[in-house]
């Protein structure tokens, strides 16, 4: 609420007065005053949309970091950790059929049909702790999963809690096609 006082009286100061002293002069000021109080007009509104959209970022789940999880994710790639082996191995996958989708506090997971469209799935909640995502889902409770995000891309590592040394991979892409 401070920042938004502060953000008034900077209006106050560098729009409201300028733009009054330009009014009272009968609009003979010279074109700069008016194109300065246009672009401080312009730049004012643009510091309120950033304060906006980051004090609405801090609402999401794990706050500024966890908004980045929001939209939808396209499974990529899956892989699974190979205990004897001590590797990972890749699982084949279905192209742009599964999704992760994060809204608010919610997610779901489900597929697409042929045509791309979201075929029904519940959504259950979720909350970030660091690099520590809970999905509060039955079968996504049965792991620990960790979260990055790296070069545009979601990494979800999920550590099966039975059996132990159970650990899979998923890297999703940010759905970018209708």
């Amino acid at each position: 609420m401070k920042f938004l006082k502060f953000l008034i009286i900077i209006a106050i100061c560098f729009i409201v007065i300028p733009a009054f002293g330009y009014i009272s002069a009968g609009g003979k000021s010279n074109s700069y005053m008016f194109f300065g109080v246009v672009f401080l007009i312009w730049l004012m509104w643009m510091i309120f949309r950033s304060a906006k959209k980051h004090r609405d970022r801090k609402k999401f789940p794990g706050g500024a970091k966890g908004a980045r999880l929001q939209g939808i994710w396209v499974l990529e790639k899956h892989f699974h950790f190979d205990p004897v082996l001590k590797k990972w191995e890749t699982v084949p996958v279905e192209d742009q059929k599964n999704y992760f989708e994060f809204k608010g506090s919610n997610f779901r997971s489900g597929d697409f049909d042929e045509k791309h469209k979201q075929l029904p799935a519940d959504y259950s909640p979720f909350s970030v702790e660091g690099d520590n995502v809970i999905l509060e889902s039955e079968f996504f409770k049965k792991a620990n999963w960790k979260w990055k995000i790296e070069r545009g891309r979601l990494e979800l590592t999920g550590e099966m809690l039975e059996p132990k040394n159970s650990k899979s991979q998923f890297i999703f892409y940010k759905k970018n096609w209708n």
